[in-house]
């Protein structure tokens, strides 16, 4: 089953003219599309409402060829989510900021749901980690910040979430207006 979300902000008969040909692939078991102001838009990607327990883990690609869609379709009983960058997100921006991996040009996510508080990842951890693996000739290394969590929110992984001249830059920020480190319970840059 492939779930596809879409977000367009033109006019709506424009928007309906350029979904025509994907509604015409064929029957669909749920069409949730349609007009949303965009205070709703979160309704978009239809996360529960609620805490709900899970593990994931994900690769920034370059590229996503037959081969890696091989590697994504052998993820087994897990949720595997493709989401494509490039576009705005690639474009260099005028001024410093810290948005990383801007030569991505595809997000490949994999997320195994519905744990209890407590429960072993170790076998997850291998099954994501074996995904992670294939995809490696296309991988740009990176990481997206906003999809570091739990026990992967590691410093390195957070490092990897940056261009090095841009951690460099925040983490000697961090040293000039935090120097006690008092903020630190996030995805945290240690001071420089």
């Amino acid at each position: 089953m492939a779930h596809v979300r879409i977000a367009f902000t033109g006019e709506t008969e424009e928007g309906e003219q350029l979904l025509r040909p994907l509604r015409a692939i064929g029957p669909r078991l749920v069409d949730t599309v349609g007009v949303l102001p965009y205070t709703a838009s979160d309704a978009i990607h239809n996360d529960p409402k609620h805490p709900a327990g899970y593990f994931a883990t994900h690769s920034l690609l370059r590229e996503l060829p037959p081969e890696s869609l091989d590697a994504l379709l052998d993820a087994g009983d897990h949720v595997v989510e493709v989401r494509h960058l490039g576009g705005a997100l690639s474009k260099p921006h005028g001024s410093p900021n810290s948005v990383g991996n801007r030569d991505a040009l595809y997000f490949a996510g994999v997320l195994s749901p519905g744990l209890a508080p407590g429960t072993d990842t170790r076998a997850l951890r291998a099954a994501h980690d074996r995904v992670r693996q294939a995809l490696t000739p296309w991988s740009t290394g990176g990481r997206a910040l906003n999809f570091l969590y739990g026990e992967n929110a590691t410093p390195e992984e957070v490092r990897r979430a940056y261009e090095p001249e841009d951690y460099q830059r925040l983490a000697t920020l961090k040293a000039r207006w935090d120097p006690a480190h008092t903020f630190r319970l996030n995805h945290n840059i240690p001071p420089a």
